[in-house]
């Protein structure tokens, strides 16, 4: 039986290939949250908060990499007047918001402040400080807080975390509670924080936690928020009196005396407690949001694990063709590191319009398999008779492993020519 084979030169395109897996688009963003402030003192007059933006990524070579920067100050106001937001002190960030006339009636409020003179715009890793001066006038806030959202543009390194000597920072929440009956008496829950990452060699690496409270309550009095009934990280929040008019509220509470502060990574459990006192509390919910510093797991000098190309179509011109075996041409990386491997899916059609790509682990055939073929120059029998036999056309897909097809490596193979070999 006459045997073809069909030679495709893949020099050009593994070219382009192989640069695609090292490198990545600039155009990367993320959003992180910081707190800013939050007062358990009813505030009339002016006040400021000093706090911290952290930056973990590389913005070398990155034009304006802040794309968004918005405050988000909430609370519960009496009177009739404005609310005058800044950073710095600085006059040209000044916005004011007037507040409608709601008398002695309590009434919640959020207000969404961004500076549009970009006072917040940091062009290099690090941590940058700034100060938040809120001033209302005519107006009374209980329950005062404040929380700074950013998003950043940067560029990312040659793999997808970036190399274990960088440090960058990623924001999580997590639930703390949530109660379905009415709360007028101290009620504690327990709630776990998870650390994942690596954070060995990173210098105080949580940068901002805060709890998120919120409700509807009744009455006239306070609430109380402690982490594990230490009484060091107590504040009480004065709430305006309502009587039997429920009102929303939502209030943001840190622990000033960082109580929550993981060095490591793993589970870390607390308890989160509430003490109300002349209210009562309906829909009461907390969460915890947590900004830390981490660096991220090496990924093998650069490369991804795996990157894969698909072929295009290719007529043997027989109706009746049999696939026998398939070969590259190229190289491993350096000390024959790395593997290729191969599908080949086959159609009675230039066009089925889903391709099956079918690969074997030497007793079994399937789409979850793959032919491994560990050195050029060797061609691989293809068998899998009954998935390829008598089908006109074909194409492949070849997967390019730096190290094993599972971590990333140093090096990569080079594939310059594919092999396949097929009888009429």
């Amino acid at each position: 039986m006459k045997k073809y084979l069909f030679i495709f030169s893949l020099s050009v395109f593994l070219i382009v290939f192989i640069l695609a897996i090292k490198v990545f688009a600039v155009d990367q963003t993320k959003t992180a949250e910081f707190f800013v402030i939050s007062s358990d003192s009813q505030i009339s007059s002016a006040t400021s908060s000093q706090f911290t933006v952290y930056i973990g990524d590389n913005l070398s070579g990155v034009a304006n990499p802040v794309k968004s920067v918005y405050f988000t100050a909430s609370g519960v106001y009496t009177g009739n007047g404005t609310i005058k937001f800044e950073i710095d002190s600085d006059a040209a960030t000044a916005k004011t918001f007037t507040l409608p006339n709601v008398g002695t009636a309590p009434t919640p409020f959020e207000i969404i402040y961004k500076d549009d003179t970009n006072k917040i715009n940091p062009i290099s890793a690090g941590s940058y400080s700034y100060a938040f001066n809120i001033t209302p006038s005519g107006v009374t806030i209980s329950g005062l807080a404040a929380k700074a959202n950013i998003t950043h543009r940067f560029a990312p390194p040659s793999c997808p975390d970036g190399q274990s000597s960088n440090e960058k920072i990623k924001t999580t929440e997590h639930f703390v509670i949530s109660s379905d009956s009415q709360i007028s008496s101290a009620t504690s829950s327990q709630f776990t924080v998870y650390i994942g990452d690596n954070l060995s060699g990173v210098a105080n690496p949580v940068k901002s936690v805060y709890f998120t409270a919120s409700g509807v309550y009744t009455g006239n009095g306070t609430i109380k928020f402690e982490i594990d009934s230490d009484a060091a990280t107590a504040k009480t929040f004065t709430l305006p009196n309502v009587g039997t008019a429920p009102t929303p509220f939502e209030i943001i509470y840190k622990d000033d005396t960082n109580k929550i502060n993981p060095i490591s990574a793993g589970s870390y459990s607390y308890a989160f407690n509430i003490t109300p006192s002349g209210v009562t509390i309906s829909g009461l919910a907390a969460k915890a949001t947590i900004s830390h510093r981490y660096k991220p797991p090496t990924c093998g000098g650069g490369y991804p694990a795996t990157g894969d190309l698909t072929s295009a179509v290719f007529d043997t011109g027989a109706e009746g063709a049999a696939y026998n075996s398939v070969m590259w041409k190229g190289s491993l990386g350096t000390g024959n590191t790395g593997k290729v491997r191969f599908q080949l899916a086959v159609s009675d059609i230039p066009d089925p319009g889903t391709w099956t790509y079918v690969g074997s682990d030497g007793t079994s055939c399937g789409i979850s398999f793959w032919y491994d073929l560990p050195s050029p120059d060797t061609p691989k029998e293809l068998k899998c008779f009954s998935d390829f036999n008598n089908k006109r056309y074909f194409r492949y897909k070849v997967q390019i492993c730096s190290t094993d097809c599972s971590v990333g490596g140093s090096y990569t193979p080079q594939v310059d020519d594919v092999v396949v070999s097929w009888s009429p």
